[in-house]
């Protein structure tokens, strides 16, 4: 199942209605009361034509295999109108989408700032985006009082920056022992570069996904690297035209990527590093088994073609698969992916450790081979799940 977001066609108007009367209906009950809800979204407004409204403003459409599962309008002036999601995709990412090409537009556009009037229920997303409540207010809607906010966000400072931002991802597996007293200064060189994303510090090393200028990834790096621990650490770069996270959080963890098997270190021992231009032959011998290390919603955007999704729900129950599916020939050639790297790192290392013969994962994960092998010769399928606002991104760039 892959979310798209497209632009409003005339065959949407119906089912628009439809969804905004269900979401207003179903959903904003939470906070408004039943005769609200009804003034709100009555029963027959949803058979008025929405084509007109919905042609003459940039309306996005969020569709999954055929079903529409939200919608939402930006006016030339950077209002935001009719911001709804299905009652069934809540908190899946619908909105979070939608948002990001409503964002995208309105910077294309020149707009230098968006507006908009939400309900109870709507504010903290909103919030979550940058926006601020301007005012609260009471709304006449047929004979009922109704509460919303308006609610702004500047967008003055993206226009000031003609360069799109840096995505940079990274980890490295490293015998961190400090890593508690590293988060404070990390903390503050990222918030003084300006940068926004996450960083997980372990005991193990370090990961993260961090996004911000091309000076303030470039300081980043150079700064983690003159850690002689870290000098090493390899990163990866795509390009965004709107930051993908909002926030910068570094975080302590007990473990990287949460594996619970003691004594796996892949500091010390990790399966054969496959190059991305190498990644094809070796996954087309039908003598090497692949296996997608991913978790099952990933894998439902895309995979490798041929590859075993061993339906996991969580990383750590891979050792499972390997026992019950794997541990009968340990002398067969396997061949792993993930979306960066860091979890084949653990799971090839604990193939080692259980006595398989030859362990081969991609070297830089699917992100690397997709922005190194032309799309004429990708064996990729479908799009990467990615863990920022932009949820996936295409298997034929990044």
């Amino acid at each position: 199942m892959t979310m798209q977001i497209r632009l409003f066609q005339i065959q949407d108007s119906d089912r628009i209605a439809q969804l905004f009367h269900d979401t207003v209906r179903e959903v904003n009950i939470r906070d408004y009361s039943p005769e609200q809800v009804k003034a709100w979204a009555p029963d027959d407004l949803y058979f008025t034509n929405w084509t007109e409204d919905c042609s003459n403003n940039f309306t996005y459409v969020a569709e999954e295999d055929g079903e529409i599962i939200g919608f939402a309008q930006l006016e030339t002036n950077g209002h935001i109108d009719c911001f709804f999601c299905h009652k069934d995709y809540q908190r899946c990412g619908v909105g979070t989408r939608l948002y990001r090409a409503i964002e995208a537009k309105a910077l294309e556009l020149k707009i230098d700032r968006l507006f908009v009037e939400v309900s109870i229920t709507a504010r903290a997303f909103f919030k979550s985006r940058g926006f601020r409540v301007v005012k609260e207010q009471q709304v006449a809607c047929r004979g009922e009082k109704l509460t919303n906010f308006v609610m702004e966000k500047s967008l003055a400072k993206y226009l000031e920056k003609p360069d799109r931002f840096v995505v940079a991802t990274f980890y490295h597996f490293a015998d961190l022992t400090d890593y508690r007293e590293m988060r404070s200064p990390i903390t503050d060189f990222c918030n003084s570069n300006d940068l926004k994303g996450v960083i997980l510090l372990a005991p193990e090393g370090i990961n993260s996904t961090i996004a911000g200028s091309r000076e303030g990834i470039d300081a980043l790096l150079s700064y983690l690297r003159s850690d002689p621990r870290l000098q090493n650490l390899e990163h990866k770069e795509t390009t965004s035209d709107v930051i993908p996270y909002n926030k910068l959080r570094v975080r302590l963890k007990k473990e990287l990527v949460k594996f619970g098997v003691s004594g796996i270190d892949p500091s010390k021992e990790v399966g054969t590093y496959v190059d991305p231009k190498d990644w094809n032959a070796l996954i087309s011998d039908p003598e090497v088994i692949v296996i997608d290390t991913r978790n099952i919603y990933e894998v439902e955007f895309g995979t490798f073609k041929g590859a075993i999704d061993p339906n996991l729900d969580f990383f750590h129950e891979f050792p499972k698969y390997v026992e019950e599916n794997l541990g009968a020939n340990k002398q067969q050639k396997i061949a792993m992916f993930c979306t960066g790297g860091i979890r084949c790192e653990k799971a090839s290392a604990y193939m080692l450790a259980q006595g398989f013969d030859e362990v081969y994962h991609l070297k830089g994960g699917i992100l690397k081979y997709l922005a190194e092998i032309p799309p004429e010769e990708s064996l990729w399928e479908g799009e990467c799940f990615v863990f920022d606002d932009r949820i996936a991104t295409k298997g034929s760039a990044i």
